[in-house]
């Protein structure tokens, strides 16, 4: 694996890596790069953890987080992401003129309003809209289920995956989901205690993947110039 020299006044914190090949980054890694790829994409800095910590999450349990995250990132950059929010209301939520919801933002909305009478509660169906990229609905709904000892059925035209069953449901749903984009869907909760998912191995993130979310987070900083990068590192030695 070669590795491009790194420089200090480009502010990205993931390496280039080189040769098509591919690196497992850690769960910090994944938060942080891709926080800043989301940014980037133009989130709100708020929105931009969530979408750390979905990708994240994603890592965690065995899943390419970072994969999914670039794609909708990719498709949803330059519209405006007040346009991708979910328009809530009892038992049906949707985005404004019908367009396809971010799932970062559908998610955080779904966790800010668990325990209120507009959210999803055990016992009953939430309609939603178009979501974009619906597997990375998964980390913020497992959040819900553990603190509120439920289980989710996701339905769609076609096909329908449940979490809380443990980590083999877990990836049963990510594998039905990972090929969504576009999709109505509906929400079933139902009682139950969900299992405790097992930490998995990392999955290894591509070098095109890699390289596509620091071109993203790059847009978060200051481009370098000759005078920063003449004015960067020490001005003394250490030499006694």
């Amino acid at each position: 694996m070669t590795i491009a020299p790194h420089d200090q006044t480009r502010g990205d914190s993931t390496p280039y890596i080189e040769d098509g090949l591919s690196a497992s980054l850690s769960r910090n890694e994944v938060a942080s790069l891709c926080m800043k790829a989301a940014r980037g994409a133009g989130m709100s800095w708020g929105l931009a953890e969530e979408a750390g910590f979905a990708a994240a999450w994603l890592v965690q349990h065995g899943i390419n987080g970072p994969s999914h995250l670039y794609a909708h990132l990719d498709q949803a950059q330059g519209r405006p992401w007040g346009d991708l929010c979910p328009t809530v209301s009892p038992g049906a939520w949707e985005a404004p003129a019908g367009r396809a919801l971010c799932p970062i933002a559908l998610g955080a909305t779904l966790c800010d309003y668990a325990e209120l009478p507009e959210g999803i509660k055990a016992g009953s169906s939430l309609k939603i809209g178009k979501v974009d990229h619906p597997i990375l609905l998964i980390p913020f709904l497992a959040v819900i289920a553990a603190s509120n000892d439920i289980l989710f059925d996701i339905e769609w035209t076609g096909g329908m995956a449940s979490l809380g069953g443990g980590s083999d449901a877990l990836m049963d749903a990510a594998a039905a989901l990972g090929g969504q984009q576009q999709v109505p869907i509906t929400l079933t909760a139902r009682f139950g205690k969900p299992q405790t998912l097992t930490v998995s191995k990392v999955p290894s993130i591509s070098a095109e993947i890699i390289a596509e979310l620091n071109t993203l987070a790059m847009r978060t900083t200051v481009p370098s110039s000759e005078s920063s990068r003449a004015g960067a590192g020490s001005t003394t030695t250490d030499n006694d």
